[in-house]
């Protein structure tokens, strides 16, 4: 278990803990705040989902962008809105508001474990178009014996940040290219070197064999 945690407290600026029992080691990290005006990526074993996470799909969520036209051109208007939209969800708690950056963090109960913290952050962005970049993350990942895996909480990231974007109002980022086009798309929108790096594989649809006679 201590090799298996190691991955997540191998980052000394995330500011991880270790707490063992005979059963359940459990590692505890606050790994939130901005890199660059951009929120974190995702540890491999850490549950989290993150628009900055482009090396490791399982936990990458595209950015969102406004619907509304208003909200479009007027980033200050938006920024309300996320705001609002954040304060509305229900067991998360406004932590950490800056307006003059466009970045706010909340926090709110874990599934797994059940006293543990989650840290939803949220920075708008406004070059080149309005976009949202988010971060969602468990501080605590429990590791029981003798799994070598830490017990699994992703899908409760993805439940809450849907909420938010169903109040909210807002799209994801998405694709509108496929084929040879979207390594230049993957790369322009997203900062992704190439498609196969990011996926591990070539996107190019599936193919099927030929019809035999």
């Amino acid at each position: 278990l201590a090799a298996r945690a190691a991955t997540i407290t191998g980052d000394v600026g995330r500011k991880c803990t270790t707490a063992s029992t005979p059963s359940a080691t459990t590692v505890t990290c606050q790994g939130y705040g901005l890199a660059g005006g951009r929120v974190r990526s995702c540890a491999a074993d850490e549950a989290c989902l993150s628009t900055s996470a482009i090396s490791n799909p399982s936990k990458f969520a595209p950015p969102w962008s406004p619907i509304s036209a208003q909200e479009a051109a007027d980033a200050a208007r938006a920024w309300r809105s996320v705001a609002a939209a954040v304060a509305e969800e229900p067991g998360l708690r406004i932590v950490e508001q800056d307006d003059g950056g466009r970045y706010l963090r909340a926090t709110g109960p874990s599934a797994v474990p059940t006293d543990g913290t989650d840290d939803v952050e949220f920075v708008l962005r406004d070059d080149g178009g309005v976009r949202l970049l988010y971060r969602s993350a468990t501080r605590q990942s429990v590791f029981l014996y003798p799994l070598q895996q830490p017990v699994s909480n992703q899908q409760s990231h993805i439940d809450r940040l849907a909420s938010i974007r169903r109040r909210l109002g807002w799209e994801e980022a998405g694709l509108p290219v496929d084929g040879p086009d979207l390594g230049r798309a993957m790369g322009d929108r997203y900062s992704v070197p190439t498609v196969t790096r990011w996926f591990g594989l070539e996107l190019g649809g599936m193919r099927v064999p030929d019809e035999e006679d």
